[in-house]
């Protein structure tokens, strides 16, 4: 029984070793793990780049960098925009956005909602100038069903982790997630 009891121990301390960057909390809750952006532009950049054609305009975005929104309790991405439109010459820009993360438990994958557009700024300041607001307007929705489809991490279902996620939310410019019963 004592053998028992310190092999229990030490399979418990490797395992903090082994997660010790990672792990935020062991308590009755469950085990809290941060995931880092790293590694979230990691899973995120193979869905890119993404191509939208409209009516009067062609979007393409690539290139996401995802990060922590400082102060909020958001996720936010910087990305390239590339935009041909009717009357408007081809123009490369720079989009901002941010959303709310949630986990969807049926593919085991962490998804942005409420993606709101925060900064987009082109390369070319006339043809900005001439891109209507009703083109830009329509962007935001876009965007955000973009981020509902395409996760910005996944979690291998098959693996321990993605059996039991109880909990997911940005504390402290953080993402942590809860494993747990």
């Amino acid at each position: 029984m004592y053998i028992f009891k310190k092999l229990q121990i030490l399979m418990f301390l490797s395992f903090l070793i082994l997660f010790s960057g990672c792990v935020r909390n062991l308590d009755t809750n469950g085990l809290t793990l941060k995931i880092d952006e790293s590694e979230l532009n990691k899973s995120a950049s193979d869905k890119f780049p993404i191509r939208k054609s409209f009516v009067v305009a062609n979007v393409e975005i690539d290139k996401p960098n995802i990060y922590i929104k400082e102060n909020t309790n958001k996720i936010a991405a910087s990305l390239d925009i590339n935009l041909a439109a009717i009357f408007i010459p081809k123009t490369k820009g720079s989009l901002q956005v941010s959303g709310k993360p949630y986990f969807d438990k049926t593919n085991s994958y962490i998804y942005l909602r409420d993606v709101s557009i925060d900064k987009i700024d082109f390369s070319n300041s006339k043809v900005a100038q001439k891109i209507p607001t009703a083109l830009l307007s329509s962007l935001s929705p876009l965007i955000d069903e973009i981020f509902k489809k395409v996760p910005i991490y996944k979690i291998k279902k098959d693996s321990w982790k993605g059996s039991f996620v109880k909990d997911m939310k940005v504390e402290n410019s953080e993402l942590l997630v809860t494993f747990g019963l």
